[in-house]
């Protein structure tokens, strides 16, 4: 009986990520030739003189090719303190030997004359041609143990990581969501899998995502139709969509390469009720829907182009209908300033590709909706960031859409 509850109970997040990392730092099946590799590329890391970055350098190589990080991890260890400076030594008289011809005898005086910019040449002239031959016969072991191995008991295939059957509906919708952009198996490319995890942690991480559609769960009234102005990838109204949230989308962003992206997604089978178009928020005509976005938007605008777009957006909503506008207020004390920073920082190194920020605090917002005739309310929407996010929700009066499925 203990155990049908707690086979009935949710997964931990924490746990699940946890083991789905592990599961992609092991890689791929580990065949003769890839263990082979793994330890070759651990083995040339951690014979260059470039200590702290091993790891860091090991691991990423290893996702992005999908082999075994462990293996090449334990073997980039090969520079640990009791065999380090054997390996510095040999690298170090090898580059010296290949800058001046003669096997170096080491002295005061040669200490003096060459300094330790030399000594640094000789150890990075000599690491590589050092790292390669420890690579090569690394390699060439670990190839034929597994090899043996394999002949000796058959190898257990490593299943890909799967979330448990119990999983949220919510995680469920967030996996086939990402799975639209990018699919992921043992198959897919660097590019692939790099695009899949993008949108699965905006959609994890992004409090947004679970605040807006549960607005609309389960006995409340659906979202009906959506304009999300400023979609991006669109990955947002897609996930609505499949959550059940909103019964379809027009979705519209100046960027042409996250259209088409989003367009792809949508095209996937089973494919969604969900259109995309490049267009400029502040010129666009934008067509009238039962809930309309404007998720981290008009802060890039300035303040008469942001009170335009407002304007326009309110007129959008049908009667009954709802604007949700997402923005940082600039009211929040501490949260206020982080977020300001951070917007800064990511649209000057063009992470964001907004032209300006420009926020303002929430009641200003308040007042333009309201004048626009929606009756508005002001939530927090930061969740366990330290941003000063909040959710603007204006309400036009009138008859409802239906709602949404259970």
């Amino acid at each position: 009986m203990a155990k049908a509850e707690a086979s009935d109970r949710p997964p931990s997040l924490l746990r699940e990520e946890l083991r789905r990392a592990w599961r992609e730092l092991r890689g791929a099946d580990l065949s003769p030739a890839r263990a082979a590799a793994a330890v070759a590329l651990g083995l040339f890391i951690g014979s260059q003189p470039i200590f702290g970055c091993h790891t860091p350098l090991v691991l990423t190589i290893c996702v992005l090719l999908q082999l075994d990080a462990l293996l090449a991890w334990v073997a980039s260890n090969i520079s640990n303190p009791f065999f380090a400076p054997f390996l510095v030594t040999a690298e170090v008289q090898l580059g010296g030997y290949l800058h001046t011809g003669e096997v170096i005898v080491f002295s005061p005086e040669l200490a003096r004359e060459t300094g330790i910019s030399g000594f640094a040449l000789y150890a990075l002239s000599g690491a590589p041609i050092i790292g390669l031959g420890l690579a090569i016969a690394g390699a060439l072991f670990v190839f034929g143990f597994v090899v043996v191995k394999r002949r000796l008991s058959p190898a257990k295939q490593r299943v890909p990581y799967r979330l448990p059957e119990n999983a949220p509906r919510w995680w469920q919708a967030v996996e086939r969501v990402a799975s639209r952009f990018a699919p992921f198996s043992e198959r897919s490319t660097p590019a692939e899998r790099t695009r899949f995890h993008y949108v699965r942690m905006k959609l994890m991480g992004d409090p947004v995502t679970k605040l807006i559609a549960d607005l609309a769960g389960d006995g409340h009234q659906s979202l009906g139709a959506l304009l999300d102005i400023g979609t991006g990838r669109g990955q947002l109204p897609i996930m609505l969509i499949e959550l059940g949230r909103a019964t379809e989308a027009h979705s519209l962003d100046w960027d042409e390469d996250k259209i088409e992206s989003a367009r792809a997604a949508a095209a996937v089978a089973p494919p969604l009720d969900a259109t995309f178009e490049v267009g400029d928020a502040t010129t666009a005509d934008l067509s009238s829907a039962d809930t309309v976005l404007l998720i981290d938007v008009i802060h890039y605008l300035t303040v008469p182009e942001q009170d335009d777009l407002l304007a326009r957006a309110a007129i959008a909503v049908r009667p009954g209908g709802r604007l949700i506008v997402r923005e940082a207020d600039t009211e929040r004390g501490w949260r206020s300033w982080v977020t300001l920073a951070e917007e800064l920082l990511f649209t000057a190194i063009r992470f964001n590709r907004g032209k300006r920020v420009r926020f303002r605090p929430a009641c200003e917002i308040v007042d333009q909706l309201e004048a626009a005739g929606l009756a508005c309310e002001v939530r927090p929407a930061w969740g366990k960031t330290p941003f000063s996010n909040v959710l603007i929700l204006g309400r036009r009066p009138g008859a409802s859409h239906p709602v949404g499925p259970e």
